[in-house]
C-alpha cells in the first residue's frame, strides 16, 4: 500500500512498470519519498507494528479459482474475535480499518454480525463507514436498546469500523492523493495520534513488555488473495499456563486418591473438556517438554487426548483431576476431602457401566464401533444444573475460549472466592497468580444487573440471564431444577427448558444431557446434522435450515439406532469430529471425514448455482 508509506516515513518500491519500463502515472509523482527511502518488505512490517498497528486477512481459507471476489467459496474467517478479545495486548484495540471498502467490509459483517450485535464494534461516524455498515448497525442497536450502549457508543468506548477506499489500481474511480488523504484521516493520523499519546503517558522501557490495557492498537484486516490455511497462532490459547508441580505445594496433606474406575470406563480427556462443561482448565505436567510437544494441551479449545491433568472449582471445591493408562485419580486442593470420592463416582456418573454400551452400540454401528476403539470412556457428566443452565445460555453464538471467559467473569462478580494457583505467563515464563471462585448461586445472582453482565461480555444474552434468574427464583429454583432429573420423557425436559428465556432446542437438550440424567436427549448443531446427513440420512443434504420438524427428525435417527442412552452415544461420535482427536482416529475415518466435506461443499456449490439460474436478475 503506497500510502502506507507516505504516512509512516519510507517507500515501497521504485514504483515503474516492469512492462512499459516508465513510472506509473497515477501515484508516481505524488509520493513523498525518494528511492532512497525504499525498504524491504520485512522492515515495512516493522516499521507498521512498531507504531502499534497489525495486518490481519479477514478470510482464513477457501476455495478461489479466479481472481474476483465472486470467485471466492467456501470461505471460513480468521479468528479476528479472538485475537482480539483473548490476548491481553489488544485491550486498548482502538478501531478495525477495512482495506478493501465496501467489498471487504460486506465479508467482514458476514462473519463478525454478532460482534457488533453484542455491542463491541460500532461504524466509524464518516459517510463511507456509516453506509457500509448500516444494516449491521441497525441490528446492534436493536439488540442492545439500553442507555449504556447508547453511552459507550457517544464515548467512543467501543471498538471503531472503519470502510475505507480500497487501495488496489483497479479502483480508479478514486484518485491515488484521495485515497491518501482518506486513509491518513480514517487511520495513520489517529492512529499515531493514538500511539504518540501511549508513548508519551506510559514511559515504558524498551525491554519491557507493554502493560495490560495501555496500548493502543490497529487490526487492519484485509481480504485474502489466494486459498491458504490459518497462520501458526492459537488466538484461543490462554494468557497463562498451569504445571503440575506448581501445584504440589497447594494442601500437600491431601494426597491423590484413586476413583478406581478402569481406562475402559472413564477417560477424562475425552469428557471433561470436549463442551460439556467450561470449568476445567488443562494443567501442563512438564513445562519444557510440553512446549516442544507436537500437540500442547493447553492450545486446544476443545481438549485433546494429549492431555493427562486437569483443575476446577466444582461446587464449594477445587479439585485436580489427572488420567493414568489404567485408571482415573482425584486430589482435592480445597474445600472439604469427605466423600469427595462419592461425589465424583456421582459427578462422572459412574453407576452406569460404559463398556456394555460400547459394545451394544458397535453392534448398531460398524463405523461407531471402529471409533470406540480409538476413543475410549466417553462419558456423560451430572452436572449442577443451575451451573449449567446458565453456562449454556451463555454458549449461544459463541465460541468456547470466549464462553470460558465469560463464565470465569461471572464467577469473579457474583461467586465466593475458594483458591489462588501459581501459574506461569506463557511467552516468558514469569509467575503469577489465577484465582478459582465457586459458582454464584441462584440467590448471588439476584443483584446481578443488565449493564454489569453487559459489561464482562455477555452482549445481548444479559437479558436471558437476567429473565431466566427471575423466572426460577418464582418456580423453585435449584429445586425446579433437580426435579426435572425425576422426568423420564426427554420431550418433556425439552419443553419445560425452553420456557426459560434465551433457551432454545438444542441449548436445552445440553442442559437436559449435561446435568439432568435425560439421556435420550440429543442436542442438535451444525456439526451434529453432518453427522446425521452422512453416516444415516444423505437426504438431509436438501434441508435448508433446522426446523423445529427436521431438530427432532435428526434426533430420532440417533434414537433410533441406539435404543439405550443414545445421548451418550451421539456425544462419542461427536468427540470423534473434533480437529484435536483426528489423531487417534483409523486414517480410512478420518479421509472419509474430509472426502464428505468436500462432497457437502460441492452440493451446496451445486445448489447456490442452480438457485442463481432461477433468480429473476439472471433471467433478465
Amino acid at each position: 500500500m503506497k500510502c502506507t508509506g507516505d504516512a509512516l516515513g519510507f517507500r515501497r518500491n521504485e514504483a515503474i512498470s516492469s512492462t512499459t519500463g516508465k513510472p506509473f502515472k497515477s501515484f508516481y509523482e505524488h509520493l513523498r519519498y525518494s528511492t532512497d527511502k525504499i525498504i524491504p518488505y520485512s522492515q515495512q512490517v516493522e516499521c507498521m507494528t512498531s507504531k502499534g498497528f497489525a495486518l490481519w486477512d479477514i478470510i482464513a481459507e477457501c476455495e478461489r479459482k479466479g481472481s474476483l471476489d465472486t470467485d471466492i467459496k467456501s470461505e471460513e474467517a480468521n479468528k479476528i474475535r479472538e485475537l482480539v478479545e483473548d490476548n491481553e495486548y489488544m485491550d486498548g484495540l482502538k478501531r478495525i480499518i477495512i482495506a478493501n471498502g465496501t467489498t471487504g467490509s460486506k465479508q467482514f459483517v458476514k462473519h463478525f454480525t454478532n460482534w457488533f450485535v453484542d455491542g463491541k464494534l460500532c461504524a466509524a461516524s464518516d459517510e463511507m463507514s456509516q453506509r457500509a455498515f448500516k444494516t449491521v448497525m441497525n441490528k446492534a442497536k436493536k439488540a442492545n436498546d439500553n442507555k449504556k450502549y447508547d453511552e459507550d457508543l457517544k464515548n467512543g468506548k467501543l471498538i471503531e469500523v472503519v470502510c475505507l477506499p480500497g487501495v488496489s489500481p483497479a479502483a480508479a474511480s478514486i484518485s491515488y492523493v484521495e485515497k491518501r488523504d482518506a486513509w491518513e484521516k480514517g487511520c495513520y493520523n489517529p492512529g499515531l495520534a493514538d500511539y504518540q499519546k501511549w508513548k508519551d503517558q506510559s514511559m515504558i522501557k524498551v525491554e519491557e513488555p507493554p502493560k495490560r490495557g495501555n496500548t493502543k492498537r490497529q487490526v487492519t484486516p484485509t481480504k485474502s488473495k489466494s486459498p491458504r490455511k490459518s497462520p501458526a497462532q492459537s488466538p484461543s490459547k490462554p494468557p497463562f499456563r498451569i504445571i503440575s508441580s506448581d501445584l504440589e505445594a497447594i494442601a500437600p496433606q491431601n494426597k491423590w486418591v484413586d476413583l478406581e474406575v478402569p481406562a475402559v470406563e472413564l477417560r477424562p480427556s475425552a469428557t471433561l473438556t470436549t463442551g460439556q462443561a467450561f470449568n476445567w482448565m488443562v494443567v501442563e505436567t512438564e513445562p519444557e517438554a510440553t512446549i516442544n510437544a507436537k500437540v500442547s494441551p493447553s492450545k486446544s479449545a476443545w481438549g485433546t487426548p494429549n492431555a493427562k491433568e486437569w483443575i476446577g472449582p466444582l461446587g464449594n471445591r477445587v479439585i485436580s483431576i489427572r488420567e493414568t493408562p489404567t485408571t482415573t485419580l482425584f486430589r482435592v486442593l480445597y474445600g472439604q476431602v469427605d466423600e469427595v470420592k462419592e461425589y465424583l463416582h456421582q459427578y462422572f456418573r459412574l453407576e452406569t457401566p460404559l463398556a456394555p454400551l460400547y459394545e451394544e452400540w458397535s453392534n448398531q454401528d460398524k463405523r461407531l464401533a471402529r471409533i470406540a476403539k480409538a476413543i475410549p470412556g466417553v462419558r456423560i457428566l451430572r452436572q449442577d444444573p443451575l451451573e449449567c443452565t446458565f453456562s449454556f445460555i451463555c454458549s449461544t453464538n459463541n465460541n468456547i475460549p470466549r464462553i470460558t471467559k465469560i463464565l470465569k467473569e461471572i464467577r469473579e462478580k457474583y461467586g465466593t472466592l475458594l483458591l489462588e494457583i501459581p501459574t506461569r505467563q506463557d511467552a516468558n515464563n514469569v509467575r503469577s497468580t489465577l484465582s478459582l471462585y465457586s459458582f454464584p448461586t441462584l440467590e448471588n445472582l439476584e443483584k446481578a444487573t443488565k449493564d454489569e453482565l453487559r459489561g464482562i461480555g455477555l452482549g445481548y444474552r444479559d437479558k436471558f440471564i437476567i429473565e431466566t434468574r427471575d423466572i426460577l427464583l418464582q418456580c423453585g429454583g435449584d429445586e425446579f431444577l433437580l426435579n426435572l432429573r425425576k422426568q423420564q420423557d426427554a420431550q418433556v425436559v425439552q419443553e419445560e427448558l425452553i420456557k426459560l428465556s434465551g433457551i432454545g432446542r438444542k441449548v436445552a437438550d445440553c442442559i437436559a444431557l449435561f446435568s439432568l440424567d435425560s439421556d435420550s436427549s440429543i442436542p442438535v448443531d451444525v456439526h451434529v446434522l453432518q453427522i446425521a446427513t452422512r453416516d444415516y440420512d444423505p437426504t438431509l443434504l436438501q434441508v435448508k435450515s433446522l426446523t423445529p420438524t427436521v431438530y427432532k427428525r435428526v434426533g430420532d435417527l440417533f434414537r433410533e439406532r441406539f435404543v439405550n442412552y443414545p445421548g451418550w452415544a451421539h456425544s462419542l461420535l461427536f468427540v470423534a469430529e473434533l480437529p484435536s482427536f483426528r489423531e487417534v482416529l483409523p486414517e480410512d475415518i478420518v479421509k472419509e471425514m474430509d472426502e464428505w466435506k468436500e462432497h457437502e461443499k460441492k452440493i451446496k456449490q451445486e445448489k447456490k448455482a442452480e438457485a442463481k439460474k432461477r433468480s429473476p436478475a439472471s433471467n433478465k
